[in-house]
């Protein structure tokens, strides 16, 4: 069953004329020729209904084109990336803390190690004396990294210097009782022993006052002063001054025993 080209109504297949209008059917679709607007179907370009649905040509069929659906998102994917990042965000915040946890715990122990070593006693000596802060002058003779309180300089200094009297006393007598027996100048050889005497003494009063300026924290270049004339004086006056805590550059230990 076909439909008429121009009037639309059923007629048989095989016929070639529309037996109500008339018009000829074009069956040859060598010519020119057109898809129907329904059915899509190659049809005449003259035919104003589509032989095969009888669709009105005239009439636009409009065919609403599907839409895309939008891809499924991937939820198990999605979940497992965002719990990831989860976790990595929380490993990233638990190492944050532990390093701050860390570095303030350090800052404590540095605050608390300057603390206990600024916290010194004021002399080295438990009991400063003049036998006991002579021995620490004497031994300490050759230091100048550590400090000296001021009950054991002073005790210190009065009894090297009574030592050293003693012994350039006893040296004398014992040179003149030989002297009888000496091949050599009695006047040179007091003069060398003086001298061997005092220099010694002047190197354990200076070492002594290097290490009685550190821990008053009184600048060294005040020693320049012993060059001068009354220089003497002016750093046993200085080192009246009590003791001064205001850095850990020197204890009452070498700076040698502080390293090991």
């Amino acid at each position: 069953m076909y439909y008429c080209q121009r009037c639309d109504r059923k007629i048989a297949t095989e016929a070639t004329h529309c037996p109500y209008c008339g018009v000829l059917q074009e069956r040859d679709l060598a010519g020119e020729k057109k898809p129907c607007r329904k059915c899509e179907k190659q049809i005449p370009v003259n035919s104003n209904y589509c032989p095969y649905c009888g669709h009105d040509q005239a009439i636009f069929e409009y065919k609403e084109t599907p839409k895309e659906e939008p891809e499924a998102p991937e939820t198990e994917n999605e979940q497992s990336r965002l719990e990831t990042d989860a976790t990595e965000l929380t490993d990233l915040i638990e190492q944050i803390r532990q390093e701050n946890a860390r570095m303030i715990q350090e800052k404590q122990q540095k605050e608390e190690a300057l603390r206990a070593k600024l916290q010194l006693p004021r002399n080295e000596s438990k009991r400063p004396g003049l036998i006991t802060s002579t021995k620490l002058m004497l031994k300490d003779c050759f230091k100048t990294d550590k400090r000296m309180g001021r009950a054991d300089f002073w005790y210190g200094l009065l009894g090297s210097y009574l030592l050293f009297l003693s012994v350039i006393t006893c040296g004398f007598l014992l040179i003149d009782a030989l002297r009888a027996s000496l091949t050599f100048d009695r006047a040179s050889v007091l003069s060398f022993f003086s001298f061997i005497c005092m220099t010694f003494w002047l190197l354990v009063v200076l070492t002594a006052l290097t290490r009685r300026f550190h821990d008053a924290e009184i600048p060294l270049i005040y020693l320049l002063l012993l060059l001068t004339g009354v220089g003497e004086i002016i750093c046993l006056l200085l080192a009246l001054k009590p003791q001064a805590i205001t850095n850990e550059r020197y204890t009452f230990k070498s700076r040698d025993k502080r390293r090991k």
